[in-house]
């Protein structure tokens, strides 16, 4: 299966590539027609969040006893400028982000020494350059956000107020007259500039080494839709003096999509294989069918995400556990965020997420209520005993109210009723599993500015 969907991807994207440049000697000589011309905007975004934490995430006290809730103010402020002309454009997105309070804000005067006083300084969030070789390709080159599908392999993943870019070069076909959208990403990352050697230890992280993305998306026709992708990531082994080891991951699959008036429906699944991170051999699985149903102001979406994992804890030869890439995780497997970190939270037991979203939507107005169920896919094994594998359920609100065109509020309060399981698989070294909040919840209330200043145009 894994290399009939290499094969066709290929297949489909030499036919896009000879579509492409047959197409771009017309396209070239009609924009050689029409007259030079740039713009730069301004944009910029302000985003506060105020969140109330009781279990979010953690459902223990790990390092203190205390177990009262936690709150605090988080900021992220972001500056942009766009720069387009005839055949390039140029990005760039200045970043800050921060808790209220965290930073001495009379740093450089009273303060003599440059301390932890910033844990997440003012630095680039996206910058890249673009130039476009035809109205069809472009090659994106620099820092900037991978997103692909739905999101669940490749996000930005902006909940999260840092969010995620990646330092890559994309090669992008679009021909909408076609309706096809092909890219090729690649990426290859070192700690600083080596003398000798590619070896990649960078400082109280981890991350991939080399990565390759292939994408396809195809609209068909009227109702159908066929995305495919091929990703490769690598990690550099972990042992000292073994840096030329590289541990390849290989993700293939897609997704096809069916969409009639109010229907949509769609079934996604990507096979895992070669190596994880650690050497072993991989095989796994994703798959999620859904179904939505779409009135005038109402929405019902209900379906299911399956990740394979592995069977009990003893040493294995082969990893079974689906790891979601570089996706998100809070958009698809509940807001509490229990089980945001795979194969980790799951104890490399897999998942089934039954869920069950409800959407109202009218004027600038909306609410939203989801529903999940937890179960491990596969045995998790405790003290020489197989855990019931039923993990709990978690309900999340949320609702928004767009005020105007740059102007968005949102409120959301999440609660879950958690098992054992979950528990003890989430820290099998906690000193009593009794001692969890069975009852988590989440409380959250954001506001986000998003003014464009100004545009300046050039001729």
């Amino acid at each position: 299966m894994k290399y009939f969907l290499e094969i066709l991807c290929v297949i489909t994207f030499f036919f896009v590539v000879k579509t492409g440049i047959a197409q771009s000697v017309n396209a070239d000589t009609v924009s050689a027609q029409k007259a030079t011309s740039k713009l730069l905007t301004i944009s910029a975004e302000l985003r506060l969040r105020a969140e109330y934490r009781h279990g979010y995430k953690n459902l223990y006290p790990l390092t203190k006893p205390d177990t009262t809730a936690a709150f605090f103010v988080g900021q992220r402020t972001r500056i942009n400028l766009d720069f387009t002309m005839k055949r390039f454009n140029f990005y760039a997105s200045l970043q800050d982000v921060r808790v209220w309070g965290q930073q001495d804000t009379r740093f450089g005067t009273t303060t003599p020494l440059p301390a932890d006083l910033t844990k997440y300084p003012l630095y680039l969030f996206e910058i890249y350059a673009e130039p476009h070789f035809n109205d069809n390709w472009s090659l994106r080159l620099g820092k900037q956000r991978i997103i692909y599908d739905n999101e669940r392999l490749f996000s930005e993943n902006d909940w999260r107020n840092t969010s995620v870019s990646h330092d890559a070069a994309r090669l992008m076909f679009l021909n909408n007259k076609k309706n096809v959208q092909a890219e090729f990403t690649g990426a290859f990352n070192q700690f600083g500039e080596n003398y000798f050697t590619t070896n990649y230890k960078p400082n109280g992280f981890l991350n991939y080494k080399v990565l390759g993305i292939q994408f396809l998306k195809w609209k068909m026709d009227s109702v159908f839709t066929l995305t495919m992708m091929n990703a490769m990531d690598g990690y550099q082994s972990s042992l000292p003096g073994d840096y030329k080891t590289t541990y390849m991951r290989f993700t293939s699959g897609g997704r096809i999509e069916y969409t009639h008036q109010k229907l949509y429906a769609t079934i996604a699944g990507y096979y895992q294989y070669g190596k994880d991170s650690s050497g072993y051999k991989l095989s796994a699985y994703y798959l999620q069918p859904e179904i939505r149903f779409t009135g005038k102001y109402f929405s019902i979406r209900t379906g299911l995400e399956y990740l394979s994992g592995t069977n009990g804890r003893q040493p294995y030869t082969t990893d079974h556990s689906f790891v979601t890439l570089y996706g998100t995780n809070h958009k698809f497997n509940g807001s509490l965020d229990l089980l945001a970190s795979f194969p980790k939270d799951l104890g490399n037991a897999g998942l089934i997420n039954p869920y069950l979203f409800l959407n109202f939507s009218k004027d600038k107005w909306s609410v939203q209520m989801q529903n999940h169920l937890f179960y491990l896919q596969n045995n998790y094994v405790y003290a020489g005993n197989t855990l019931k594998k039923y993990l709990g359920y978690e309900n999340d609100w949320k609702v928004n109210y767009k005020a105007n065109s740059f102007t968005l509020l949102e409120f959301g309060f999440s609660w879950a009723k958690v098992s054992n399981t979950m528990a003890i698989v989430k820290n099998p070294k906690a000193p009593d599993p009794a001692a969890f909040s069975t009852t988590p919840y989440f409380s959250y209330l954001m506001v986000k500015f998003t003014p464009v200043i100004g545009k300046i145009g050039m001729n």
